[in-house]
């Protein structure tokens, strides 16, 4: 025992410093009694036998997640008076050199699993929304300061987006060996699109002459769309179902390495969607052109600024004005890795360590957490949680009420968010009601006494 408490600690206090991003279900992780969690981790076997989730009801999902500011950060109270004031210094502080703002719903339209034996065999339907900002420091710094914070070096002005919408269609697989130490399974998904907003490129650099004045701008911009733009004369109606496809594979596992500890580890997620229906992609002429403005000369200009004016309409249009296209494109789905251990400290209890991370704009993201997991009784699973996300840290607690075969289960990552808005830099709830039959005979809960 004292040797997994120390790698335990190694590994807690190597990471404590983490500052990640999740808008993800961490404290859910391990809640042993809900079936949503293949979802999470596809190879660890599901307490019940028959598992139908109810459309729109047995799970409905949402997060949020800013690893760049809070709403207190811009807006502070003054010290001689305690009133309200516009900070914009003090968030500038917050910011690092790249950010990452998040948005995330999702919802079961269908589900049944069922368990034959060491088996266990899942159907599940979906309707997904993910939206992903990734934006810089020195965009929200030019805003608030103009250019004079960057006089004699380049300002880098650049949104990344990857906004989609999807339905989900899962065959899901889980085995458990005869020992039942380890355990493994998987998801094949596929995925059809509805909607999509992404910018494969979207940055503006700003350079300010120290001595002269003179502003240098250089675009380079690749925004792709899918059943999004307006001024298309294709049919943009969304429906439910998509016409853009897409596959994806889920992976997970878990092994009991002894009667005290077991570790997992999944990798959810892995996938993209082929994007051709309704496409509209719009790109700046050439990669490197580059617009100066050096101011004019009122001497110069005479009567009339209308000449002037009209050259300085036609060089920006030349550098700015996108070229329209309609060229099919790729996006993923957003790769998630989970990476968890479970200490036994008593029947029914166990304490329990997560790593997360997930790939988003072409960087990667990671959170901590640990938790105390209880089973009381056969009716009552609790986790309770303490997470390190995005700078902050965060108290989660998830129940599940299994009244089977009715099921009732809320979870966040973050149970103090609604009380304190404005401090919020991630936070996600859970909630639902399932079908839940037959809870195997290897996971009774009686307290005191071993499972028989």
């Amino acid at each position: 025992m004292n040797r997994y408490l120390k790698v335990l600690l190694i590994i807690i206090l190597a990471l404590s410093q983490v500052d990640g991003f999740s808008q993800d279900n961490l404290t859910q992780y391990n809640i042993k009694s809900l079936s949503e969690n293949t979802f999470l981790n596809p190879g660890r076997m599901p307490e019940t036998k028959l598992n139908i989730n109810l459309p729109m009801l047995s799970s409905i999902s949402v997060g949020y997640s800013n690893s760049g500011f809070a709403m207190s950060d811009l807006i502070t109270k003054r010290a001689k008076d305690d009133s309200m004031e516009f900070n914009s210094a003090n968030m500038l502080s917050k910011l690092d050199a790249e950010n990452l703002m998040a948005l995330a719903f999702n919802t079961q339209l269908f589900g049944v699993g069922v368990r034959i034996k060491q088996n266990y065999y899942s159907f599940n339907a979906r309707l997904r929304f993910d939206a992903n900002l990734s934006y810089s420091k020195d965009m929200f710094s030019f805003l608030f300061n103009g250019n004079n914070a960057f006089m004699g070096k380049q300002a880098n002005l650049s949104l990344k987006l990857n906004s989609t919408a999807y339905t989900e269609y899962a065959l899901g697989f889980t085995h458990i060996t005869k020992d039942e130490r380890l355990t493994y399974g998987g998801h094949l998904k596929i995925l059809s699109g509805i909607s999509n907003l992404n910018t494969k490129r979207a940055n503006l650099g700003i350079y300010t002459d120290s001595s002269t004045y003179a502003i240098t701008t250089t675009p380079d911009l690749l925004i792709n769309s899918s059943s999004i733009d307006t001024g298309s004369n294709e049919n943009n109606s969304f429906g439910l179902f998509g016409q853009n496809m897409g596959v994806g594979i889920d992976l997970g596992a878990s092994y009991k390495i002894d009667d005290k500890l077991t570790v997992s580890g999944s990798i959810i997620d892995l996938g993209f969607i082929n994007w051709n229906t309704n496409v509209s992609n719009y790109q700046t002429k050439s990669t490197g052109s580059t617009f100066t403005f050096g101011g004019f000369n009122i001497n110069k200009v005479g009567n009339s600024l209308q000449p002037f004016l009209d050259t300085l309409t036609d060089s920006l249009k030349h550098t700015f004005d996108p070229v329209k296209t309609k060229n099919s494109y790729k996006t993923g789905i957003g790769t998630k890795i989970y990476l968890g251990a479970n200490y036994k400290l008593a029947e029914g209890l166990d304490a329990g360590l997560l790593l997360f991370g997930k790939f988003v704009n072409e960087k990667f993201y990671s959170a901590i957490s640990i938790s105390i997991n209880e089973e009381l009784s056969n009716i009552l699973n609790v986790s309770a949680s303490f997470s390190r996300v995005n700078k902050t840290n965060n108290v989660g607690l998830g129940l599940s009420l299994n009244l089977l075969p009715i099921q009732v289960y809320l979870v966040s990552d973050n149970i103090f968010a609604i009380s304190k808005m404005d401090d919020v830099r991630n936070t996600n709830f859970h909630f639902g009601i399932n079908l839940a039959i037959g809870k195997g005979k290897n996971d009774t809960i009686v307290k005191g006494k071993s499972k028989e």
